[in-house]
């Protein structure tokens, strides 16, 4: 037993695994940091570079009515509640990339036809407000359309304009139809702010937005009544006859999968599959009765470990599956060519599966969430029963006979 520490010491050492080791702790723990950074650099500095570019979170409050007896001072000016309001609301997603990030970028149509009812005895004059608080020049606000029982409205929005404004006289019993409607872009959200302080009748809000099937809704927002996925639409609606206050409506639009956090998970993960690979590595030599010197297990492994480096420098520049795929392939194909060519034309099919198995299969592990334990679970029942195949065959013996050679003392030497 005395004899098993340095015998386990030898074989480390004459395989070169703690420079192994030591090479791919260092590029997987400077590329997870960097990826980190440029994860927290972009919701801060290109975050506000897309919403300068692009546009902002949309929020639409709700329109105000005030109204005066007609005839009466200013000063005795009322709140008057809407007696319907019927507001769609239909996104596209187009989405913007800086780097590993997608920005929840969506053009949008908004359609807001409203009513209001004089039910009281006496003719009343009222003031309805349509507020526009969203960044007009950010947003590209277009086809701007305004409309009360149907006739166009002029507009004329002047510098500072943050709102359209309607006056007018309405008799007793008579009902007014107000359309509003127009074009613009925003980023990640889209929120209808109701007044807290006045009741809601007849509220019918639509948000319809294609180009994606996740969703989500801000602090704060009373979930949709009614909730429909179909294929890349998503149909959230809200319908009440009736509320005593006003709530905030409204999602967070579908955004992409972040690509930083999924290459951050796939490079902090690489120690366990790189463990594996390593280990194959030296079984690999002993099969073909090769052992690995120093320069080739570092070349080895570096271009193993290169695929950590140069899979986001890609992704950031192109699809990110494309980036993947393209950094697979290279890798494999270097890492197969040169084992081939130290080990014999014999390892090439070992050295592909090598890095197919601790390569390839542990990062698509991670890309696919949902099914991560069955992908490692499979792979783990594959290689058992690849193991129990290989202690029936002779090879196993030569593979025992090289290790004990590998942690025995004073070996040959190496040049």
């Amino acid at each position: 037993m005395s004899k098993l520490p340095w015998s386990i010491g030898r074989l480390i050492a004459r395989t070169h695994a703690m420079f192994a080791i030591t090479i791919l702790v260092l590029v997987t723990a400077v590329m997870a940091s960097q990826v980190s950074f440029r994860g927290d650099f972009a919701s801060t500095e290109l975050y506000d570079d897309v919403m300068e570019r692009w546009g902002t979170p949309i929020t639409q409050p709700v329109p105000s009515v005030r109204f005066v007896e007609h005839g009466a001072v200013f000063h005795e000016l009322e709140s008057m509640p809407l007696a319907r309001q019927q507001v769609t609301v239909d996104a596209n997603m187009n989405y913007r990339k800086r780097g590993l990030v997608y920005f929840s970028g969506f053009d949008f149509d908004f359609q807001g036809d409203y009513a209001i009812e004089n039910n009281r005895s006496h003719d009343i004059d009222v003031a309805f407000v349509f507020p526009l608080s969203i960044e007009r020049d950010r947003v590209l606000l277009s086809d701007l359309t305004f409309s009360v029982n149907g006739e166009p409205e002029a507009i004329a929005l002047r510098e500072g304009d943050d709102k359209l404004l309607w006056t007018g006289r309405v008799a007793a019993g008579e009902v007014v139809d107000f359309a509003i409607h127009y074009r613009g872009r925003g980023l990640d959200s889209f929120r209808y702010l109701l007044d807290p302080a006045m009741p809601v009748r007849g509220l019918d809000l639509t948000i319809n937005v294609t180009g994606g099937d996740n969703f989500d809704y801000p602090a704060g927002v009373v979930p949709a009544t009614t909730t429909t996925v179909d294929s890349d639409l998503v149909s959230l609606r809200w319908q009440y006859d009736a509320l005593e206050a006003g709530v905030p409506m409204g999602a967070v639009l579908p955004s992409e999968k972040g690509f930083d956090a999924l290459v951050t998970s796939i490079t902090v993960r690489a120690w366990a599959p790189f463990a594996l690979f390593f280990v194959g590595l030296v079984t690999l030599g002993i099969l073909n009765d090769h052992r690995f010197r120093f320069h080739e297990t570092m070349l080895i492994v570096s271009a193993y470990s290169f695929f950590y480096v140069l899979m986001p420098y890609l992704a950031a520049f192109t699809n990110f599956y494309l980036a993947f795929a393209l950094s697979f392939a290279l890798i494999l194909g270097i890492l197969t060519l040169y084992i081939a060519a130290v080990a014999g034309p014999k390892a090439a099919r070992q050295s592909a599966s090598l890095v197919v198995a601790c390569l390839f299969t542990p990062s698509v592990a991670v890309m696919l969430q949902g099914y991560t334990g069955l992908i490692y679970t499979l792979e783990i029942f594959a290689a058992l029963c690849g193991l129990m195949y290989a202690t029936t065959r002779p090879q196993f013996r030569t593979f025992l006979d090289g290790i004990q050679s590998l942690a025995a003392p004073n070996p040959t030497p190496e040049f």
